[in-house]
């Protein structure tokens, strides 16, 4: 009999602990260019990556993949882009889910040294049919060397 009642309550404690903490899991892939740099969740702790400025060609872009579990039926997603002194520099959305969000790495430079930027916050959100925009969500914090 106590058998059961330890199993019942494992069993218990651990859909409980599963539920609370995650009800779903995001992910996000970012890429230069064509080709994946970095691969991030709901639990990553360190979104920054670095990229050489002396590296970048006019024709590079940064890309941001982000999916869920849950799809947003109708939505739009939406990435924008700010700096360290929280200036909104560039927005781009798209109607497809899981379409690569994108913005030209020149661009963002050219933006950066008029302004003396370094750093780069990217962010994520859902806009429904209805308008409402869903929680914003850093995914990405760019550093240029």
């Amino acid at each position: 009999m106590q058998s059961k009642i330890i199993i019942i309550l494992l069993l218990t404690l651990s859909f409980k602990g599963f539920s609370s903490e995650l009800d779903t899991l995001d992910y996000w892939h970012v890429y230069k260019n064509d080709k994946i740099i970095a691969k991030f969740n709901s639990v990553s702790k360190d979104l920054d990556i670095k990229i050489k400025k002396s590296e970048i060609k006019d024709s590079d872009t940064i890309s941001i993949r982000y999916g869920k579990d849950t799809r947003c039926s109708n939505c739009k997603y939406i990435l924008f882009v700010r700096d360290e002194k929280n200036r909104k520099l560039r927005i781009t959305e798209s109607d497809k889910y899981w379409n690569k969000l994108s913005f030209g790495l020149l661009d963002l430079i050219e933006f950066g040294q008029k302004n003396k930027s370094k750093r780069y916050d990217f962010y994520y959100w859902e806009r429904n049919s209805d308008g409402k925009n869903g929680r914003m969500k850093l995914v990405l914090q760019m550093t240029l060397e």
